[in-house]
C-alpha cells in the first residue's frame, strides 16, 4: 500500500458503503446480470493501469474465488439497468471468466457529485502512479470541480479541512497547480506529453498560449519527431505574453532562429544572509554600504587563500 493510499480514508467510511463481501454485507448484496450493467457515464480513467497480465490474473482469481468484493452501482432507469461506479475491471474479468451475474451493492442515494467523488477517489487509491500525465490532470481537475460545486475549499482535503490537498494526493502544491494547468492543454499536446515529447514543466508553459498555437506546436512535434525543451517553451510563453506571437515567430523559435530581443532573460539570483550571522558580525543600525564593503573584503580574502 502506498503512502498516498494510507492517507486516504476507506471509501466505505467516506461514503457509507461496505468495503468487503463478508457476513455483514451479504444481505446488502444483489446479484445483477452483467448485461444490465453500464459503464460510468463520464468514462473510465487510467485504463492502462491494468496490464494484460493483470487482467488475466484477475480472471483466474474470479474463476477460483468468484467476485470477492462487490461492485458499487446505482440505478439508471426503470429497465433494471445500473451504472457502475466502482468495479469496471471486476465486471470485465467476470465476463472473461464466463459469469453471467456479479455481486453488486446498489446505492439509490448517490447523486452525480457524490458518484463522481467516489469514482475519482477509487482511481486515486488504485494506480494513480500508473496513469498517464493527462489522466492525472483530468482526475485532479474533475475532483477539483466537484469540490467547488459543493462550496468546499479546493486547496484542502474535503474530509479534513485541516489537511492540504498536497497531502491527499501525495503531491506538492506546485505539482497540483501544474496538473490543473496541464488540463488546459489541447488533446494534441496532451498526447505529446503522454508520449514523452514534452515534459511536465514545458507543458505548463505551453498551457498559457492560445489553443491554435498549441495545436501548431503539437503538429510540428509529430511531423518532425522532435522534443520541445524548457528554454524553447519559456521563449514561446514570453513572446505570447508580450502579444508578439504569430506563425512566423513561433516557427523561428521552434527552429532555433529566435532573435535576440525576445530571448528569455535569466532569473536574478538572490543571496540571503541569516539573521544569526548578521547579528554576529554587524552592529545594529549599521549602514548598508558599510556592510557591503565588509562582505566584499571578506570575499576577496577568502578567494585569495
Amino acid at each position: 500500500m502506498t503512502e498516498m493510499t494510507e492517507r486516504l480514508k476507506p471509501l466505505g467510511e467516506m461514503f457509507g458503503l461496505p468495503q468487503d463481501f463478508n457476513e455483514d454485507t451479504k444481505d446488502k448484496v444483489t446479484e445483477l446480470k452483467i448485461s444490465h450493467l453500464k459503464d460510468y457515464h463520464k468514462g473510465n480513467l487510467g485504463e492502462n493501469r491494468y496490464s494484460k497480465q493483470d487482467l488475466e490474473d484477475l480472471v483466474e482469481s474470479v474463476k477460483i474465488n468468484g467476485i470477492i468484493q462487490p461492485l458499487v452501482v446505482r440505478p439508471l432507469n426503470e429497465n433494471d439497468e445500473y451504472e457502475i461506479i466502482l468495479g469496471h475491471h471486476r465486471r470485465d474479468a467476470a465476463l472473461l471468466a464466463g459469469l453471467n451475474t456479479v455481486p453488486c451493492l446498489i446505492n439509490d442515494d448517490l447523486d452525480d457529485d457524490t458518484a463522481e467523488l467516489l469514482f475519482m477517489d477509487s482511481n486515486l487509491q488504485h494506480g494513480f502512479e500508473k496513469m498517464k500525465q493527462s489522466e492525472k490532470a483530468e482526475l485532479i481537475y474533475r475532483r477539483n470541480e466537484v469540490l467547488k460545486r459543493q462550496g468546499r475549499r479546493t486547496d484542502l482535503n474535503p474530509d479534513d479541512l485541516t489537511k492540504s490537498v498536497d497531502e491527499e494526493f501525495n503531491l506538492s502544491r506546485s505539482s497540483i497547480q501544474r496538473y490543473l494547468r496541464i488540463y488546459q492543454l489541447t488533446d494534441k499536446l496532451k498526447e505529446a506529453l503522454d508520449n514523452g515529447k514534452i515534459g511536465v514543466k514545458v507543458a505548463v508553459d505551453l498551457s498559457f498560449i492560445s489553443t491554435i498555437y498549441q495545436d501548431l506546436i503539437a503538429d510540428y512535434i509529430k511531423e518532425n519527431d522532435v522534443k520541445i525543451d524548457k528554454k524553447m517553451s519559456e521563449k514561446i510563453k514570453t513572446v505570447s505574453e508580450r502579444q508578439h506571437l504569430n506563425d512566423k515567430t513561433l516557427f523561428e523559435i521552434l527552429n532555433g532562429k529566435i532573435s535576440e530581443e525576445v530571448k528569455v532573460k535569466p532569473k536574478k539570483t538572490s543571496i540571503k544572509v541569516s539573521k544569526k550571522i548578521l547579528n554576529k558580525y554587524f552592529k545594529p543600525g549599521q549602514k548598508q554600504d558599510e556592510i557591503d564593503k565588509i562582505i566584499e573584503k571578506a570575499l576577496e580574502m577568502y578567494y585569495q587563500n
